[in-house]
């Protein structure tokens, strides 16, 4: 019971958690490493801590294991909603970036695939998966709250590489988060929102990270 409780209230401190902490990380890492090594060097503590680890001890070695396998199918009858919303948010994604991306350098298009890759798939685990196998029956905690935490955690990497409109960008992500978020709770994982979390970050060319990546290389 004490287990429970002390679970639960992470939980609910997690976005206000990472966001204090993932400034602190971005700044202290750019000013010791630069923008770029540091900007990649944050999202590795973030992926690692934040994604992977904290979803790990909080779900136990089995929970977490099965973290991308569907409950219920997306693609069935029942969950025509939800495999209609997620053709609709993957194929805006195409749309709005596929003309970037043929345009891209090779070599750039070859960094982005495994690390929006890596980025998409760690980032559903926490925002989407542990959220919806911890709060299966309500979907205030399932899909708005972590809407909340995933939308301010953005706030974070800008310390380095802001966009052109922070405040834009940031309330864009709570609008994505919210139909990835019923997509998770429908099908009870995080496989597809994975999925197309991950390609919208190849075709973005994952945002900053790639770009980082390359400017790196002599």
């Amino acid at each position: 019971m004490r287990r429970q409780i002390s679970s639960a209230s992470l939980l609910f401190g997690l976005p206000f958690l990472i966001l204090p902490v993932m400034v602190g990380i971005f700044t202290l890492f750019a000013h010791w490493l630069g923008d770029q090594a540091g900007y990649l060097l944050g999202f590795g503590f973030y992926w690692l801590l934040w994604r992977l680890m904290i979803p790990r001890i909080l779900l136990g070695k089995a929970e977490f294991a099965t973290i991308l396998h569907d409950r219920a199918p997306l693609f069935s009858r029942a969950n025509w909603p939800a495999a209609l919303l997620w053709l609709t948010v993957t194929l805006v994604a195409v749309f709005m970036y596929t003309g970037e991306f043929v345009r891209a350098p090779p070599i750039l298009i070859l960094i982005a695939v495994p690390l929006a890759t890596l980025n998409g798939c760690c980032e559903e685990i926490l925002w989407r998966g542990l959220y919806v196998r911890c709060f299966p029956h309500n979907p205030w905690l399932a899909i708005l709250y972590p809407a909340v935490g995933f939308a301010l955690w953005h706030v974070a990497p800008q310390m380095i590489f802001p966009a052109e409109n922070m405040f834009g960008f940031v309330l864009s992500t709570f609008f994505l988060a919210l139909p990835y978020g019923y997509i998770a709770w429908r099908t009870g994982s995080a496989r597809w929102t994975a999925i197309s979390h991950s390609l919208s970050g190849i075709l973005a060319l994952s945002g900053s990270l790639a770009p980082a990546m390359l400017a790196l290389f002599p």
